[in-house]
C-alpha cells in the first residue's frame, strides 16, 4: 500500500513538473493573443492550513501551476493544479486539479477534485481564490469534511489591469 502512495505521489510532482517545462506553459509567462484576451500562467509555492489536519506551526507546503485566460471585462476561466506536501507527516498530502472563474475585484470560484495520499481517496472541493490566498471546503471519498486556508505567491489571476495589452498585427 506504501508503495502505491508513493507511486502517485511521484506520478503528481512529475505531472506537475511536466506541465512547468512545457515552452507554451513556461512558468510566469504572459501572452496576449488579442485586445479582448490575455493568457497567463504561473508557478506558485503556499502555506496552507487544514482543519485538524496541521498545526500552525507546521503548515503544507504547496507547488501550484495556474493557467488562466482573461477576457476584455476582466473575466477570468482556466484551471489550477497543485500538490502538496504535510511537515507534520513528513508526507505528501494531496493533489488537487480546479477549475477557475469569476473576476478579481470579487475573487475567483474554483471547484475541482483531486487525491488524498493520506487517506487513499479522491477529494471534491470548492471554494475562493483572491490575490495571495485561497479558501476552501473538502469532502473526500469517505465523506469527511474539511476546510483549509492557503497564502500563495499570486496576485489575482489575469488582472488586466497590470498587464500591457498588444496590438494585433493589420
Amino acid at each position: 500500500m506504501n508503495i502505491k502512495k508513493n507511486l502517485v505521489s511521484l506520478a503528481a510532482v512529475g505531472a506537475l513538473s511536466l506541465l512547468a517545462c512545457q515552452p507554451a506553459m513556461s512558468i510566469g509567462s504572459n501572452t496576449t493573443t488579442t485586445l479582448a484576451e490575455h493568457n497567463e500562467t504561473r508557478g506558485y509555492v503556499a502555506f496552507q492550513w487544514f482543519t485538524g489536519e496541521t498545526s500552525l506551526t507546521k503548515p503544507n507546503i504547496v507547488l501550484g501551476l495556474r493557467q488562466t485566460t482573461t477576457d476584455i471585462s476582466n473575466k477570468v476561466t482556466g484551471y489550477d493544479i497543485s500538490y502538496s506536501y504535510s511537515l507534520e507527516k513528513s508526507a505528501s498530502d494531496a493533489f488537487r486539479l480546479g477549475y477557475l472563474d469569476g473576476k478579481c475585484n470579487r475573487g475567483l470560484a474554483t471547484v475541482g477534485l483531486g487525491y488524498s495520499f493520506k487517506k487513499d481517496t479522491v477529494l471534491g472541493f470548492g471554494g475562493l481564490v483572491g490575490s495571495y490566498a485561497k479558501a476552501f471546503g473538502e469532502i473526500d471519498g469517505n465523506k469527511n469534511l474539511g476546510a483549509g486556508l492557503e497564502f500563495n505567491t499570486l496576485r489575482c489571476a489575469g488582472d488586466r489591469e497590470s498587464t500591457t495589452p498588444v496590438s494585433a498585427p493589420s
